[in-house]
């Protein structure tokens, strides 16, 4: 059995500008039951793991 949680939040300082909103960036489904919700300013490391989790399949 999988031990993955169905959320995972993350957590960064609150950017400088207090002006600054959050705007989705990509929106896309994993499957009938899952959406996953990009937004800008992502930082390429932490995208970068989560779409590799996330579409990488050990098919092993």
């Amino acid at each position: 059995m999988e031990d993955r949680p169905e959320f995972v939040q993350v957590k960064v300082d609150a950017p400088k500008n207090r002006d600054y909103k959050p705007q989705k960036a990509m929106q896309f489904r994993v499957d009938q039951n899952k959406t996953v919700v990009i937004y800008n300013r992502i930082n390429n490391y932490i995208l970068d793991a989560f779409l590799k989790a996330v579409f990488t399949h050990d098919d092993a």
